[in-house]
């Protein structure tokens, strides 16, 4: 059990959003520092104006242009241009240069530019002459007694390339610092979520065997997890209890069954040996037949009982493959009105496996009835063995509909059937029961589509080498 998903975990979501944080926090940052120096800069140029203004503002009413043009000339600082207009776009004496304004900007291209976008009144407007940025406004005065303009242009090019180093600080500050959040943060969210890694830890450790003795343990758990894991140890109590009233009801109900199945079987088989007037017909033949068949069905809801309880117990000998496919033939081909059908091995050394022999005859038994079931009638069923470097292989090959891919691995399930035999009568556990007891002799079975059409339902054991094998079972 893993604490990620195929979406998004919680420590990846936890380690996101904390990083989005940090990074909307240096991103507000940077918006209200650029906001800032914005407003303090016009702010400047506001002043700067006024005081402009009123420096020219105490001369004398009579004063002439002489005066004017003195003042202007003293009032004028790096990176400023100052002159009046006594006509709009007409400067009444084209201003001198100051030191920090660049020499390839033309004046005259300057005074345009003011003329056409600088229009009212205390209002300021930004514009771009010869790749430099300037900030104009404009004042209103009386000169020589008739209305005049006051003009103030400041390059601001310098504070935009301040400003502009001080974001790429600013950004190098926000990598750094989302790379040591990220780091921080991994180790935090790590150590956070250590006790749902130990809980998760505790609960892959619980199965089907250990369901009645592992509980999970509240020692040492934060507060928020210590109600789900009383939870959830009530959810495994009642699960045990569950699973212990099925296993009772199951092992009751097969031991009770097993009593009059076996009678019944008994008095068919005793019947027939003594000749009774009924033994030659099918009605006698018919009830041993399916009394055998219920015995069996018993006995496997007896080994299932007995594997969830962990009382079910295999052998591991070497068995002759061979020898057990022509047992399994000599038993069943009665049965399967001539359609079984067994390979003559080829010659050379039997394959032997390790193995079950009386349960892998029942595994052999279930698979052939399987086939005879849910093909058709007069179809061949193939009984035959392969081996590998390591596997050796009983195969039971039908002629049928096949299994799909997507039933492959379901129809191996407890009372499941394939969407072909919907129709068809059966308890649903041979199958199951085949790959329990495959299992259980560390083994699998497997079932693939047979060249032609139909199922290959094949048996795998471990295979044992002749040279090292012990005395076959």
């Amino acid at each position: 059990m893993k604490l990620s998903s195929a979406s998004v975990s919680l420590r990846s979501r936890l380690q996101a959003s904390s990083m989005l944080a940090v990074l909307a926090g240096f991103a507000l940052v940077v918006l209200a520092h650029r906001e800032l120096l914005d407003r303090s800069r016009a702010q400047r140029h506001r002043l700067a104006a006024d005081q402009v203004r009123q420096e020219l503002l105490q001369l004398s009413p009579t004063a002439g242009p002489a005066e004017f043009q003195a003042k202007l000339d003293r009032l004028l600082t790096p990176g400023r241009v100052l002159w009046l207009e006594l006509e709009p776009g007409r400067p009444y004496r084209w201003p001198r240069r100051s030191a920090t304004v660049s020499q390839r900007v033309k004046l005259a291209e300057l005074v345009d530019t003011v003329k056409r976008r600088c229009i009212g009144y205390n209002h300021l407007v930004a514009f771009t002459v010869g790749g430099r940025l300037y900030l104009c406004s404009s004042q209103p005065l009386s000169f020589s007694g008739r209305p005049a303009l006051l003009r103030v242009v400041e390059d601001i090019s310098a504070d935009l390339e301040r400003r502009r180093i001080v974001l790429l600080l600013l950004l190098a500050a926000a990598g750094l610092s989302s790379l040591l959040t990220s780091i921080l943060l991994r180790l935090v969210v790590r150590q956070t979520l250590m006790p749902l890694d130990q809980l998760s830890a505790q609960l892959g450790r619980i199965d089907a065997e250990s369901l009645e003795q592992i509980r999970l343990s509240g020692t040492g758990q934060p507060e928020e997890l210590k109600p789900i894991v009383a939870a959830f140890n009530a959810l495994l109590d009642r699960l045990s209890a569950a699973r212990q009233r099925q296993q009772a009801f199951v092992d009751g109900v097969a031991h009770e069954l097993r009593t009059p199945i076996t009678l019944i079987s008994g008095y068919a088989q005793s019947l027939q040996r003594q000749g009774h007037p009924l033994a030659g017909g099918p009605e006698l033949e018919l009830i041993a037949r399916e009394a055998e068949r219920m015995g069996r069905l018993v006995r496997e809801l007896l080994d299932i009982a007995r594997e969830e309880a962990g009382r079910l117990q295999l052998g591991r000998d070497p068995l002759d493959l061979d020898e057990a496919l022509l047992t399994a033939f000599e038993r069943l081909e009665p049965l399967a009105s001539a359609r079984l059908r067994l390979r003559i091995p080829e010659d050379g050394s039997p394959p032997l496996g390790l193995g079950d022999s009386e349960r892998l005859q029942q595994c052999l038994t279930n698979l052939v009835e399987n086939a005879l079931k849910y093909t058709p009638e007069g179809t061949p069923i193939e009984l035959f063995s392969s081996t590998s470097a390591s596997e050796a292989v009983l195969h039971v090959r039908d002629h049928g509909q096949g299994v799909t891919l997507a039933e492959q691995e379901r129809i191996f399930e407890r009372f499941v059937r394939g969407s072909s035999e919907a129709n068809a009568s059966g308890s649903g556990i041979g199958l199951a029961m085949v790959r329990l007891l495959m299992r259980r002799m560390g083994g699998e079975v497997r079932v693939e589509a047979a060249p032609g059409g139909g199922a290959d339902f094949q048996l795998v054991l471990e295979r044992v080498q002749l040279s090292t094998s012990a005395p076959l079972a």
